[in-house]
């Protein structure tokens, strides 16, 4: 789940390396047409998307060791749980395609339980 997790944050790449060709492409998928590439609109869709690299990179070296990032592994699960109702929020004022929104909000809320059930609780030390 982890490494599925890593793929489609590593999908933020594009938007890290030429942010204004990623933001006119996603653009034109969404069905918005042609988007007003201010400056702003720029540095945030770079900046979105290396921050996406960035994690999808800490989630790879978090998959290769799970015993030693358990506490990471179950951190995750809980920000996906949280980060689905929070996307559904941000989508739905957009307001974004219900395709998107159902991806996006759904789509995190299932990873983070998916996580959360799949990590074993955690050993107490005494």
């Amino acid at each position: 789940m982890l490494r599925l997790m890593m793929l489609i944050l590593i999908t933020g790449l594009p938007g890290a390396l030429l942010p204004g060709i990623a933001f006119r492409k996603l653009s034109w998928l969404m069905g918005y047409g042609e988007p007003p590439l201010v400056p702003l609109v720029v540095y945030l869709s770079g900046n979105a998307g290396f921050a996406y690299v960035v994690i999808a990179a800490l989630i790879w070296v978090i998959s290769r060791d799970l015993e030693r990032y358990q506490p990471l592994v179950r951190m995750c699960g809980w920000i996906m749980v949280i980060a689905g109702p929070a996307y559904l929020s941000i989508d739905l004022q957009c307001p974004l395609p219900w395709w998107w929104t159902l991806i996006d909000s759904l789509g995190c809320f299932l990873i983070g339980l998916t996580l959360l059930w799949a990590c074993p609780p955690a050993k107490t030390t005494r």
